[in-house]
């Protein structure tokens, strides 16, 4: 008995599309996605993050390779812990924070034929005002996952709001009045709020950015990457206050 050729080429077609699917992004309930998330936390929270530079010596191969769209390609483990330790985590601390965005990961295994030998990772995050993408190749070795290759790439600034669904409030010019004046973070740095008309802006070294108040004693800028919480007393008189940007958070003292 003959089949026609389309009937058979859609058969193949069906089976094809099915082979694939069984191989395409898996759910975040299934437990690869969980194990590679787990390492990811591993790698960036408490490694990176944290400066716990003993976790790359566990974690990492010591063929590992580490490419960076701004930075170039780190080719071993060796060189990628000394890095860190050179560049990020010289202080002892790493002030610049790995954000994972939420539910941005997706986890793509790898087979040959039907056994899994890696799986691709990718997402996005964010080091404090810079965000990028990120794709890690894992493989399985004996049993256990490890990082073959880690890529973080399209590094750019952030430019959502740092808060947002805030609603601004327009303030009289008595009460902008209590929030005037110079306030020095260090000897070098001395950030003044002024007024011009019905606007109220923060002035360093001659460099105006509008701020908007929004309640409590808080204020953003312009462009809503920037915070301004005003610190007051029980009397209601401003001693300081605390600029917060996505990568740091800097306190200063008022002095007139």
């Amino acid at each position: 008995m003959k089949f026609p050729i389309r009937r058979i080429q859609g058969v193949v077609s069906i089976v094809m599309l099915f082979m694939h699917s069984l191989h395409a992004q898996i759910s975040n309930d299934e437990e690869l996605f969980k194990i590679l998330k787990t390492k990811d936390s591993l790698f960036f929270e408490v490694g990176f993050n944290e400066c716990n530079l003993n976790v790359f010596k566990e974690l990492l191969p010591e063929k590992f390779e580490f490419y960076h769209d701004k930075d170039g390609i780190t080719k071993s483990r060796e060189e990628f812990i000394n890095t860190l330790k050179t560049n990020v985590c010289n202080a002892g601390e790493n002030n610049i924070k790995r954000v994972l965005e939420k539910g941005s990961i997706e986890v793509f295994p790898l087979y040959n034929n039907t056994e899994l030998y890696g799986a691709i990772q990718t997402g996005r995050h964010s080091f404090g005002s810079t965000i990028a993408r990120f794709t890690n190749l894992w493989l399985l070795d004996d049993g256990k996952w490890m990082p073959a290759r880690i890529m973080s790439y399209d590094h750019k600034m952030n430019t959502s709001p740092i808060v947002s669904n805030v609603e601004f409030i327009k303030l009289s010019p008595e009460e902008m009045l209590v929030y005037l004046g110079s306030y020095e973070f260090s000897p070098d740095f001395i950030l003044s709020i002024v007024t011009e008309g019905d606007k109220i802006f923060g002035d360093a070294q001659g460099q105006k950015v509008e701020i908007n108040y929004y309640g409590n004693h808080k204020f953003l800028d312009t462009s809503q990457t920037m915070k301004l919480n005003f610190i007051v007393d029980t009397a209601g008189i401003v001693t300081g206050l605390k600029l917060i940007s996505r990568d740091r958070e800097m306190m200063a003292i008022k002095k007139h």
